[in-house]
């Protein structure tokens, strides 16, 4: 336990060495049992978030973090580094996502 806890501390630190002011960080959560998503915004950039807290499956969150989910959810956790315009897979059911400032979300800026 103590080791996934040093390696998520160390995944979060290494993406501090990225210019992420231009980024809004979302950890997002798949309950094993329930499969209800849990989302939460880090950063200061969260005034302005419109994601909810909960969704009752991935299939009900915005397109845009489907789309990066799938994506992650095709790599193996730990195994790249970091990419600043997609996020991060910690495990099956654990992800950090990144949406920069001005990206388009849902034809939208």
């Amino acid at each position: 336990m103590l080791m996934m806890w040093a390696t998520r501390q160390g995944i979060i630190c290494s993406m501090s060495h990225y210019n992420t002011q231009d980024y809004t960080l979302y950890q997002v959560k798949i309950d094993v049992y329930t499969k209800r998503v849990h989302v939460a915004c880090l950063g200061i950039c969260c005034l302005d978030n419109e994601l909810e807290e909960w969704y009752d499956c991935v299939d009900d969150l915005p397109k845009w973090v489907q789309e990066k989910l799938a994506v992650l959810m095709m790599l193996e956790p730990f195994t790249t580094k970091y990419q600043p315009e997609l996020g991060y897979r910690i495990n099956d059911n654990e992800f950090y996502i990144t949406l920069k400032e001005g990206e388009k979300v849902n034809g939208k800026d």
